[in-house]
């Protein structure tokens, strides 16, 4: 007779981590989430009044111009769209667009939906894939801005700037590995006394020269456009740099919460964005002289090129290139942590193959580390940096890619707005038309740019986006043409019991992904081969959303009788899924077992070229090779390699 299940740990008792008081996590998202928006003002306006791209002459007229513009930029696009209404739109606490298509793959107009279906798929992962672009872009600019303060000490260092910046990122990149906590812990104090510090000095300009604040008059951007149209609008694919962040933002809501990201943003890091771009503007102005008819318009005499540490006095300019510096390598980690969360979100949306994951946190299951996303950053970063040695041609690659996935979010968030929130369309389409607007507006004025460099981080989202939607096309063939019938346990045991198949010593030990039905492995086995092992163990583990299980939690045993046993191992998300120490604590309930002598099988598929798979010969030679490179069974649940027989499955496509 079967014993009963005996519970040495329970899976679905989940209790809540602990969770830090509010303050303490936004303060902590200071050094993750907020630096990349955080370190705009050193390359924004030094970038629009520049003589290259399209810079603008710097006069009253236009210095107040573009203020507003930035003023209204980071109002609309992060205090109202992102902060205020996007990040509304989470998935279990994740944010960012794939976050947006899981939300929507469970709303039955969707599924329902083919055509629509198909529209939101695709939205989604072009949206992601250019997320990837901007994250290898956002490190290079940020790092080799802040180096480039060096040239306002002496003219002299600016032969060091190109290798000062490669030895930063590669020395920020070898760190991610310790995970966002502690990262959080060094960075966070940091970016404090970061956007204090640019607050206070931008705010003693303020004082300097008051006439600035008149630029919070959307008119003056108004007339700036007015008076030059066209050179207004190629200026906005320099404006969009002050935004940059904002996407990143989105995509860590995971590491924090919508609630601690809000009170960051409208107690630190705003204000402090607010006075630093005004001051710098207050600078400009105050280098122009004034004569009996007005503000003199044309100061190109005047050397603007570094209004950020301009406004800096010269006894703190050496600190404060110094915390710029280290400022920049902080606003790398928004967008790397950001590419962390999407990425991990891919896997489990079966849009990319199952790679190594660290998870980092003891409380959050959402702080993870990927080494493979990691080395590939790196190494598009260093590109972008020889590339485009400088902050300035940095600008014009960046831009291009961010824009474009501000445009995919704003048309989610309408579907989500619809079909999930249920906005009514009076409400909705005003709210999601005026984005759209500024969407469009920033992503036209940045096509200008994509021959001077907007075509590398399109190259990068190009790359991911065939490697998405290659390995979702093949799944997808392949579960189409190769499904496998499904064997309930108990059935599979009365049919062994009546057939009385052969017996053989040892123990097998037989993974598989649900408790209830029989493992393909195991069912191939024995239809090729109708032979069974004295013991037959099948296993199947179970994560649990919190970062440690004790062992008594662990697992779930049950002798299902005829020398089946069933064992459902739980782990939290900080531990590794070992089925040999499964094994060794199911010795203590009963299951008699030589550890040494078990052979275990896993299941892995072979992709053949050659089918009749409706896809392109290099997408299937692509999808073969990243099947070929995903994390196999035996390295996921920590098996010896010596006692590990892999089943093939054989799939065409």
């Amino acid at each position: 007779m079967d014993t009963p299940l005996v519970k040495a740990g329970a899976g679905h008792l989940d209790p809540e981590a602990p969770v830090p008081k509010l303050p303490l996590l936004a303060f902590a998202s200071l050094g993750i989430v907020f630096g990349d928006v955080g370190t705009s003002p050193l390359y924004t306006l030094k970038a629009i009044f520049s003589d290259t791209i399209v810079g603008v002459d710097a006069t009253h007229a236009s210095v107040l111009g573009v203020l507003s513009l930035i003023f209204w930029a980071l109002a609309l696009v992060i205090t109202i769209k992102y902060v205020t209404v996007v990040m509304r739109a989470q998935y279990e606490g994740e944010g960012g667009i794939f976050s947006m298509l899981a939300s929507l793959q469970k709303v039955a107009v969707i599924r329902s939906s083919r055509w629509k279906s198909a529209l939101v798929f695709m939205a989604a992962i072009l949206g992601a894939a250019l997320l990837y672009g901007d994250g290898v872009i956002t490190p290079a600019i940020s790092v080799i801005s802040a180096v480039e303060g060096l040239e306002t000490i002496s003219v002299e260092m600016k032969h060091f700037i190109l290798p000062i910046a490669i030895i930063i990122i590669i020395g920020l990149f070898l760190w991610q590995r310790v995970g966002t906590d502690r990262i959080a812990l060094v960075f966070s104090p940091i970016m404090l006394v970061w956007f204090l510090a640019i607050g206070f000095f931008g705010l003693l300009q303020i004082i300097e020269v008051p006439v600035i604040l008149q630029a919070i008059n959307p008119a003056w951007a108004v007339d700036f456009f007015m008076a030059h149209p066209a050179h207004a609008f190629f200026m906005l694919s320099l404006v969009v740099l002050c935004v940059t962040g904002a996407e990143a933002l989105y995509a860590d809501l995971g590491q924090f919460g919508r609630g601690a990201i809000t009170l960051a943003w409208f107690t630190v890091v705003w204000p402090c964005l607010l006075l630093n771009y005004f001051g710098q503007g207050a600078w400009i102005l105050s280098v122009a002289k004034e004569h009996p008819g007005g503000w003199v318009h044309q100061i190109k005499a005047v050397d603007v090129s570094h209004p950020f540490f301009s406004i800096i006095p010269d006894q703190m300019l050496w600190p404060m290139v110094i915390l710029a510096t280290v400022a920049a390598i902080i606003a790398s980690q928004a967008i790397i942590t950001g590419v962390f969360a999407i990425t991990r979100q891919a896997i489990q949306l079966r849009l990319l193959p199952y790679i190594r994951i660290i998870y980092t946190s003891h409380e959050r299951i959402n702080h993870v580390f990927l080494p493979a996303v990691n080395r590939f950053m790196l190494v598009g970063c260093i590109a972008a940096v020889l590339l485009f040695p400088s902050s300035n041609r940095l600008a014009a690659a960046y831009g291009v890619a961010v824009t474009a996935v501000m445009f995919t979010t704003t048309i989610l968030l309408f579907v989500i707005g619809r079909l999930i929130w249920k906005w009514p369309y009076w409400a909705l389409v005003p709210m999601v038309l005026v984005f759209l607007i500024i969407d469009l507006a920033f992503f036209g004025a940045n096509l200008m740019k994509v021959p001077d460099g907007g075509w590398f981080p399109l190259a990068i989202a190009l790359i991911f986006l065939v490697l998405m939607s290659t390995w979702f096309k093949g799944r997808t063939q392949i579960q189409r043409r190769h499904q496998e019938p499904v064997v309930k346990l108990d059935a599979f045991i009365e049919d062994v019991l009546a057939k009385q198949p052969t017996r053989i010593d040892g123990s097998g030990v037989f993974l598989t992904a649900y408790s209830n039905t029989t493992p393909s492995c195991l069912v191939g086995l024995y239809r090729h081969m109708p032979v069974l092992y004295q013991q037959s163990i099948i296993v199947s583990m179970q994560p649990a959303q919190v970062a440690r299980l004790p062992r008594s939690r662990q697992l779930e045993i049950q002798n299902l009788g005829n020398g089946f046993w069933l064992l459902i191992g739980h782990y939290g998300y900080l531990q590794t899924p070992n089925v040999p120490r499964l094994l060794q604590l199911a010795q203590k309930h009963g299951l008699e077992v030589d550890l040494k002598a078990i052979t275990y099988f896993t299941r892995r598929e072979i992709v053949v070229l050659g089918g009749s798979t409706r896809m392109l010969g290099w997408r299937k030679e692509l999808f073969a090779a990243m099947s070929r490179n995903s994390l196999a069974m035996s390295e996921m649940f920590e098996l010896p390699t010596g006692q590990v027989i892999e089943v093939g499955m054989r799939v065409d496509v």
